[in-house]
């Protein structure tokens, strides 16, 4: 069984993640380079595969920290969406805290949850 704090963590500048409890995982700052999907993908792609292989029930990601992503950012949370519904063996739940206040968390994840089902959860909190 697989604890998600042991994975490692890509080294961003401007983006921190941290495992802020077992299973969950919180981001904060921004996302604006070219290619994110290149190290910060690539670890969403890790967490997912570490929650299937542990059959983790749920995976809680708390973005309301992180004020701002391009569009090549917003690609990875489709994708991570995408991965979980194309899913042929255990599926947990992915639970994404935003923030109403964050308009590219508002106007993104609304659309994202009709991808993934009842698979994503989004949880808007202040």
């Amino acid at each position: 069984m697989t604890n998600l704090e042991t994975l490692k963590r890509p080294d961003l500048p401007t983006v921190k993640i941290e495992f802020t409890q077992a299973n969950s995982l919180k981001l904060s700052g921004t996302i604006t380079s070219k290619e994110p999907d290149k190290s910060l993908g690539a670890f969403f792609r890790t967490v997912h595969d570490a929650a299937v292989s542990s059959h983790l029930q749920e995976v809680r990601i708390d973005l309301r920290g992180l004020t701002f992503v391009n569009s090549s950012a917003i690609r990875m949370f489709i994708d991570w969406a995408m991965w979980l519904s194309n899913e042929q063996g255990h599926r947990y739940r992915l639970r994404v805290v935003t923030s109403p206040q964050v308009t590219w968390q508002r106007v993104s994840f609304s659309t994202l949850a009709h991808l993934a089902g009842e698979h994503l959860v989004i949880e808007r909190t202040p």
